[in-house]
């Protein structure tokens, strides 16, 4: 895996030249994770970004029910191939809101984020440039799951 090949095909990097590339590739460490592996927790401290280079992750949350000692895990995305999970590592102080679990062996770009929120502070026009693709990733999550609301509702009623 080219660490800055995989990088130049997440549109989280779309704003970025090669330099920049370059310099967010410095940050990276390639993993790799077999199918069922959890990659991190719900709750778990958010220390890396990820990118998938190659699988799929589902992103997952527990739903408690009624009775106490009762949770449901519920697959609320999956990503795949140059999508980007994990993105609460570039905010300081931040916890996953999901887990990541493996659906079949993956590998993936793993960057941290205390180095990735350095470089974005030191750089501001390489901040401005991921933040501004983390905000489009943000929003288009939000906008799925807003549809998936509407569609469970139009059924429902």
């Amino acid at each position: 895996m080219a660490s800055k090949q995989i990088l130049k095909e997440c549109h989280l990097f779309d704003g970025l030249n090669g330099a920049a590339l370059d310099r967010i590739a410095d940050l990276a460490q390639t993993k790799e994770y077999d199918a069922g592996a959890t990659i991190f927790s719900e709750g778990s401290p958010a220390d890396d970004l990820f990118i998938v280079a190659s699988g799929r992750v589902a992103l997952q949350m527990q739903l408690r029910t009624a009775l106490p000692q009762s949770s449901k895990r519920v697959t609320v995305d999956v990503v795949g191939p140059h999508d980007v999970f994990g993105w609460s590592a570039a905010i300081e102080h931040r916890e996953h809101s999901l887990a990541a679990v493996c659906l079949e062996p993956v590998g993936a770009l793993a960057i941290g984020g205390p180095k990735l929120r350095s470089l974005l502070k030191a750089d501001q026009q390489i901040g401005y440039e991921v933040l501004s693709g983390l905000i489009k990733v943000v929003a288009s999550r939000l906008d799925e799951t807003r549809h998936v609301l509407i569609s469970e509702r139009m059924v429902s009623v």
